[in-house]
């Protein structure tokens, strides 16, 4: 009977344990500085208590949709340190690209500094290393296992439902202004989708460790490709463009209309390769119906 009562005083404590550290786990408190980390814990069902940027992050990486009480802690490059402070975050995200704020960062709570884009070879093995990383980090790696067998099931769901590949090869352009555009290629989130795809991209000159080039549209003279334009635009872009006799030349050279694109990151993680798959797949497919 003693050593019955034993083995259960001994089961009973270590359910205590086991239910404390679930609790306390689950009651982390996390902030993102850089959008993709932002993406990426809220694809990993975590609703980070700071955000920066947050009206423009649901304007350019749209979705996942940053929910209402996560706080917005001011601007990527410039972040409210003493907003940050006030929401008493436990980890905090940070991209390499901003680490000249961590050691300020680190008086608030322990900074992981990590990107999928800085040492540019970005492939679809890096968003899956970024995204463990991450979960490793919140103690979310078997919903991360998920996220990614879910992400590369859904490649698979999207290059069937593609009766056939695009007549030609694409062009993926986000316009700065309306003389300039990035165009993206090797090392880019666009590519890794378009190679998860079976998708051919046209452009195959040089990038940056961002996966893009920033060129003059007269560069785009000569190219044999579809154009891809991705939302957003700049303010009065859209209207300028509809009346510039050099895109719209562009345009008819090119032999096809443009596949516009719905906003979605350009230097994001899993969730916006997969958004971005998704939307491209359905401009081909409705392309193919007209």
């Amino acid at each position: 009977m003693i050593v019955h009562s034993i083995i259960r005083l001994g089961l009973m404590s270590l359910f205590l344990c086991l239910s404390s550290w679930t609790l306390h786990a689950e009651s982390q408190r996390f902030a993102a500085i850089d959008w993709s980390h932002t993406e990426t814990l809220l694809g990993l069902g975590v609703t980070p208590v700071g955000a920066t940027d947050v009206a423009t992050y649901n304007a350019w990486v749209k979705e996942p949709k940053i929910p209402a009480e996560t706080v917005d802690i001011g601007l990527r490059t410039q972040p409210n340190l003493e907003r940050l402070a006030e929401i008493k975050p436990d980890h905090i995200f940070v991209s390499p690209a901003y680490q000249y704020h961590q050691t300020r960062l680190e008086k608030i709570a322990p900074v992981t500094a990590i990107s999928i884009y800085a040492d540019g070879k970005a492939n679809w093995q890096a968003l899956e290393d970024f995204t463990q990383t991450m979960a490793s980090a919140i103690g979310k790696e078997e919903v991360a296992k998920q996220l990614i067998q879910t992400s590369k099931d859904t490649f698979q769901q999207l290059k069937k439902s593609l009766s056939s590949k695009p007549k030609t090869n694409l062009l993926m352009i986000q316009f700065m202004d309306t003389r300039h555009v990035r165009i993206f290629g090797q090392n880019s989130m666009f590519q890794i989708a378009l190679n998860q795809l079976g998708i051919k991209n046209a452009w195959d000159g040089k990038t940056n460790s961002w996966g893009f080039s920033l060129i003059g549209i007269d560069q785009l003279l000569g190219m044999k490709g579809q154009f891809v334009v991705v939302d957003p635009l700049p303010a009065g872009t859209r209207e300028h463009l509809e009346h510039d006799q050099l895109w719209q030349y562009l345009i008819k050279e090119s032999g096809h209309p443009v596949l516009n694109i719905e906003p979605v990151w350009s230097f994001g993680g899993i969730p916006s390769t997969v958004r971005f798959a998704k939307l491209i797949t359905s401009a081909i497919q409705e392309q193919e119906a007209n």
